[in-house]
């Protein structure tokens, strides 16, 4: 470009008579304090690479400024003509390097230990404007709705990727959505779809950063020198001196794994200004720096706070698949369409499988162990619960890495894999409660684990890690999803606890938090945990104690294929699933929150014990309805309708527990039920804060409330009324002492 603009500048000085370009250097001299002394002989060819020498690609914009001062007005026109088409051509040529490097990055996706076109595989994802509101701290996979998974709320504003930015009052776009539901592969289809020509052919560039690699940064940066960082062949955006001008949309993805301190503080508004990476990243999203550019930034929720929600004109919020999505990504990644669709059926009938199967990234683990879930290996290897299918997936994983990458002199043993498998498990304990999710080397050698070795560059990478370069070529891993963390972080426990002896048998972060008498059982390991996770008030370790207390069947009464061929040190003579399944028995009669004790019934199932919801079964084809049900068996209800492939249109609290208790456990199913009965309940005050919830809660399904006959009390009412103002509310209907209230919005 610098010859092209040397050009232009050299022909508008030639059309300058002799007396006009000496008052053209006095400007230069006076205006732009150029040395005489370079001046006063210098010819047209001299001045020309002088300007271009101290102002660069600015050296245009100086002349036309002269020239209009000096009122040569069709010389400015001419030269403003010639710039741009200088300075685009520029532009088109660095554009075009930067599809080329997103493409490179963004066009294929490891899956299967094979590389993928991102078309072949892509599905669209079910994404909507608005979210669930507030921090969430919740675990993830327990946030799923059991009842509306794969139905959008006919409330539900739709959102397209690609439309995000065509109305030009939206500049700034927060995306929520939980780990493995999406957001990275759907900004590699936005960013795909941009290099295509498909969509936002007005955007002259995008440019993605990672927020896993901003963490590398430490030194300053001016936000050019950032961004040339990630994209070095971009060398040129330094001398385009329309940059700031032009249509830019910056997408920082994953915010929830970013280390930066992000006070939003301090901020800087000059391009070449050096600061650190967290402030320039807080400058960007606040605006001040770059103001002209699109910022879309994609997060799980509980990082969402990280950010004031004055920063953002649109939040969208991820859901996942919905049931259809769900079945074209099955059909589409897999090989067989028999085998497609005998999977879609098995897992419409398999609760536990459906509801996960809203997460992306769950759907391609059921995929890739598609075989052993169909069962048509051998009978001893069909997966039927969730910790069986997470457990045919790792165990899978290893037995590919002799079978396609290492040579035989290389393979490793069976007694190897198994211990890799646990040294993995040993780095998903350690930090599953510290909430990291993102690795570097270090916390690999911590665990005995050799990142360089050709067993774990083999297979565990391409699957159950997911593997990347960022500056200065260190290598980054993060599980493909939280769950196979807390999956690995499960068995590490059990074989903790098989391996070693009196205090050792039990992981370190664990002894610390109790005094134990004995060496304790594999019996004082369950109920430990389960006292432990019903301790956590968001359930962070919910599903690590499903899969904890799953792992158990497969162990008992002896250990089961495929862990008896990597693992058989953990068969021990000890029964434990008969005292296990009594003691949850007995914690479900206790106050919990309901979550926590739907919790613990999944865990029941993943035992192999369904007593409970027998018990309901029977209570429900029975003639006698006058028979209150126990507090137990109304969450053991609660279970049985949310895992039910029936929508909730209707839920009468009178017909099963009449009583504060009642509500309580039956909660969840007031949450999804579009109309709920609770007249004459012996529902009081207290009742208004919890109903008010309800109504606040993202989506709102609720449209119709009966209330009478309750001691609510003025300040109940009061409560409830809370929830009611709430924007979230879609109730049409409330009865309230004999009163039918309605109500528009």
């Amino acid at each position: 470009m610098t010859a092209a603009l040397n050009e232009v500048l050299r022909q508008t000085l030639d059309n300058l008579s002799g007396g006009d370009f000496k008052r053209f250097k006095r400007h230069l001299r006076d205006e732009y304090r150029m040395p005489w002394g370079k001046l006063e002989k210098a010819d047209t060819d001299d001045v020309m690479d002088l300007m271009v020498q101290v102002y660069s690609m600015e050296a245009g914009g100086v002349m036309l400024t002269i020239l209009q001062k000096m009122n040569h007005n069709q010389l400015a026109m001419d030269l403003e003509r010639d710039l741009a088409k200088c300075y685009g051509a520029a532009k088109s040529i660095l554009k075009q390097k930067l599809k080329i490097h997103l493409r490179t990055k963004f066009s294929a996706v490891h899956q299967d230990h094979e590389v993928k076109n991102l078309d072949d595989i892509y599905t669209d994802l079910y994404i909507v404007e608005g979210c669930t509101g507030g921090v969430n701290s919740t675990h993830e996979v327990s946030t799923i709705n059991m009842k509306q998974i794969g139905r959008g709320s006919s409330f539900d504003k739709h959102v397209q990727w690609e439309n995000m930015f065509t109305d030009r009052q939206i500049t700034k776009v927060l995306t929520l959505g939980i780990a493995g539901v999406g957001k990275t592969v759907a900004v590699q289809k936005f960013v795909m779809d941009w290099t295509e020509g498909k969509t936002n052919r007005d955007i002259d560039f995008v440019f993605v950063l990672l927020f896993r690699e901003l963490n590398l940064l430490k030194k300053p940066y001016t936000f050019l020198e950032l961004l040339l960082e990630f994209y070095t062949e971009l060398k040129d955006l330094r001398d385009l001196p329309q940059f700031t001008e032009c249509n830019i949309i910056l997408v920082l993805d994953g915010l929830d794994e970013s280390r930066l301190t992000l006070t939003f503080e301090k901020c800087i508004s000059e391009l070449d200004e050096k600061s650190s990476v967290d402030v320039l990243m807080t400058s960007l999203i606040k605006g001040k720096l770059l103001n002209s550019a699109h910022i879309w930034v994609t997060t799980r929720p509980a990082a969402a706070s990280l950010i004031p929600d004055e920063c953002f004109n649109l939040v969208t919020e991820v859901r996942g698949f919905n049931d259809d999505q769900k079945d074209q990504f099955f059909q589409k990644n897999i090989n067989n369409p028999e085998k497609a669709d005998e999977l879609i059926t098995h897992v419409k009938k398999n609760r536990s499988l459906h509801i996960m199967c809203h997460i992306p990234v769950f759907c391609r683990i059921i995929a890739s162990v598609v075989d052993a879930i169909l069962g048509d290996q051998s009978k001893e290897e069909q997966a039927t619960t969730l910790t069986e299918t997470y457990t045919q997936y790792c165990v899978s994983q290893m037995k590919r890495m002799n079978a396609k990458h290492l040579d035989k002199k290389k393979a490793m043993s069976e007694k190897k894999k198994g211990m890799l498998l646990v040294k993995l498990g040993k780095l998903a304990f350690n930090n599953l409660e510290k909430g990291n999710l993102i690795f570097y080397q270090k916390d690999f050698q911590d665990c005995g684990i050799d990142v360089k070795s050709g067993s774990l560059q083999a297979g565990v990478c391409t699957e159950i890690f997911k593997e990347e370069y960022a500056v200065a070529e260190e290598k980054i891993f993060s599980f493909v999803h939280l769950s196979v963390q807390e999956f690995l972080a499960a068995l590490y426990v059990l074989h903790k606890n098989s391996t070693c002896y009196l205090r050792n048998r039990i992981p370190e972060a664990w002894r610390k938090t109790h005094q134990w008498g004995h060496s304790p059982s594999r019996f004082d390991i369950y109920q430990f945990a389960v006292d432990k996770a019903l301790q956590s008030q968001n359930g962070h370790l919910d599903l690590f104690v499903r899969f904890l207390l799953g792992l158990a069947p497969m162990l008992e009464p002896q250990i089961r294929f495929p862990l008896n061929k990597l693992l058989p040190q953990l068969a021990i003579r000890e029964t434990s699933i008969k005292n296990t399944v009594q003691y949850i028995k007995e914690v479900i009669k206790r106050d919990y929150p309901p979550e926590r004790t739907i919790n613990l019934l999944h865990c029941l199932n993943e035992l192999g014990d369904n007593s409970l919801v027998e018990e309901i079964h029977r209570y429900i084809n029975s003639a006698d309805e006058n028979t209150n049900l126990t507090p137990a068996q109304c969450s053991a209800l609660a279970y049985m309708l949310l895992m039910s492939t029936t929508d909730m249109e209707e839920f009468d609290l009178k017909k099963y527990l009449k009583s504060e208790e009642g509500l309580h456990r039956m909660l969840p199913v007031v949450k999804v039920s579009k109309r709920v009965w609770l007249n004459q309940c012996h529902l009081s005050k207290a009742s208004g804060i919890v109903l008010a919830s309800v109504l606040q809660s993202t989506p709102s399904h609720l449209r119709e409330l009966d209330m009478s006959d309750n001691d609510l009390q003025d300040e109940g009412v009061e409560l409830l009324c809370v929830g009611l103002r709430d924007p979230q509310c879609k109730l049409e209907i409330l009865r309230v002492f004999e009163l039918s209230t309605q109500f528009k919005h």
